[in-house]
């Protein structure tokens, strides 16, 4: 399946295009701005020998994390569908992790959304959700993790201190990208851009 996957995490914007054969280019903006994305697209297009018009849809990491960088992302993608008449897979980050990291044991994960508080979600061995993500202040949270034996914190820096069975893990435009493919390889489908919302857990 072409695709294009749009990201915004906290190290800037990052896009990945997956071709039919399963080639992936993807390109990063280490903190570039959200401005930077439409040519990083067009440049990760170029790089994949793709013109807009040979893709069959589009992704986007719909958060949780930062307010300002999942608006971009989801903005991006949306505009991106209105011009190309494209649909959009939404991706959930907590969930996109849970199921990539699926050993088959519950597991807890987690997303830093500012004002020291995280996004935690817990879910089943197979990556299926046990309840709402929910919006905890910092403490809480790590007294979560550290109770946890299966713990993981999607686009950590590494300073949020360490749980016994904690893991950081980085959601990548090529991730998304993979992810995306395989939810349309189920028959999950696209969504049209107007539909596609970002996760926030607070007003």
């Amino acid at each position: 399946m072409r695709l294009l996957a749009i990201r915004v995490g906290p190290s800037g914007p990052a896009v990945a295009v997956l071709d039919s054969a399963g080639r992936l280019v993807e390109r990063e903006r280490p903190g570039g701005r959200a401005e930077t994305l439409a040519p990083l697209c067009a440049e990760a297009l170029e790089a994949a020998g793709l013109a807009f018009a040979d893709l069959e849809a589009l992704a986007v990491a719909i958060g949780p994390g930062g307010f300002t960088r999942v608006r971009a992302a989801v903005a991006a993608a949306r505009a991106l569908a209105l011009a190309t008449g494209l649909q959009v897979h939404a991706l959930d980050l907590l969930e996109l992790a849970a199921t990539s990291l699926a050993a088959g044991e519950p597991l807890l994960v987690a997303a830093p959304v500012g004002g020291r508080t995280w996004a935690v979600q817990r879910f089943d061995g197979a990556g299926r959700p046990l309840e709402p993500p929910q919006r905890l202040p910092l403490e809480v949270a790590r007294r979560a993790f550290e109770e946890s034996r299966a713990a993981v914190l999607v686009d950590g820096d590494g300073q949020e201190g360490e749980g016994p069975a904690l893991r950081h893990w980085r959601a990548s435009a090529g991730a998304l990208a993979r992810a995306a493919a395989a939810r349309a390889a189920r028959g999950i489908a696209a969504l049209p851009g107007p539909q596609v919302h970002p996760l926030y857990l607070r007003p």
